[in-house]
């Protein structure tokens, strides 16, 4: 009787881990993707950073503009004119630059 229970609990283990990595991976897959990929022309950026680092030091930086009157935990909206802009703001601390266009899907509704 307690090895069927072993077997059971275990199975039921297995299937709830299963179930973890499925989700996970329809969550993460498109995330990676998108990090992946580097904005192709200037424009307006979203871009995620570290709670730690200032967004206005990594604009500065940058010499852009954040735009937008609110702040996300861990990103800001920012306006680039050149693509040395992009290379600076990775430079200046930021984990993620993607096109706010192609990535406007994460903080919609």
């Amino acid at each position: 009787m307690t090895e069927d229970y072993r077997v059971i609990r275990a199975s039921g283990i297995c299937m709830k881990l299963e179930i973890l990595v499925t989700l996970s991976s329809l969550i993460i897959a498109p995330l990676a993707h998108l990090s992946a990929t580097r904005p192709d022309t200037p424009g307006l950026l979203l871009v995620v950073m570290p709670p730690w680092v200032d967004a206005s030091s990594v604009a500065h930086a940058a010499k852009a503009q954040i735009v937008g009157p609110t702040r996300a935990p861990f990103g800001v909206q920012i306006v680039v004119e050149t693509m040395s802009q992009i290379d600076a703001l990775s430079n200046a601390g930021a984990w993620f630059i993607l096109d706010a266009e192609k990535a406007k899907w994460i903080c919609s509704a």
